[in-house]
């Protein structure tokens, strides 16, 4: 039998696993409102081996409104972890993950692999996002497909999908 802490533990575990696996997935669905609740106040993005630029902290409306101009110009996008791995410290959580995102546009497929370390922090309103950082391993296709859906969002506007 398990005691109070090993099933506080558990419990702990199980919804950071399943908060992260739902920043692959709610992107993906285009559901960016019920994304937004899953970060804290301010999170640091670093998507600089992927990007390049610096670390830097944003806020929620802040990481969406980029992921918009980033995902919406795609007919799909396919975010996935793999072999996740909670690293569990009192209030505070690291978890890593391998990650593939595959973007498609048309007749192109884009395919970006590497890995993600997310911060996690217990608040308030439970398990919530406080760093996002992907590290870019490798890719397939041609890179510039990410700026013609950029070019896509910026004539047609924002993305209309579940704002």
């Amino acid at each position: 039998m398990l005691t109070y802490i090993e099933r506080r533990e558990k419990t702990d575990i199980a919804l950071i696993e399943t908060l992260v696996q739902s920043m692959a997935v709610l992107p993906d669905l285009r559901l960016f409102s019920v994304l937004e609740t899953l970060l804290t106040d301010e999170v640091v993005v670093d998507y600089t081996s992927l990007v390049g630029g610096e670390p830097h902290e944003e806020t929620p409306k802040g990481v969406i409104r980029r992921w918009k101009e980033s995902l919406c110009g795609f007919d799909a996008t396919q975010h996935k972890l793999e072999n996740i791995v909670v690293e569990l410290k009192g209030q505070e959580a690291t978890v890593k993950a391998n990650a593939t995102a595959t973007y498609f546009l048309n007749e192109h497929i884009w395919e970006g692999k590497g890995r993600y370390v997310f911060g996690c922090r217990f608040t308030a309103d439970g398990w919530k996002i406080n760093k996002l950082q992907f590290n870019f391993e490798s890719e397939k296709g041609k890179r510039d497909i990410l700026q013609k859906a950029r070019e896509l969002v910026d004539k047609k506007g924002k993305c209309n999908m579940n704002e």
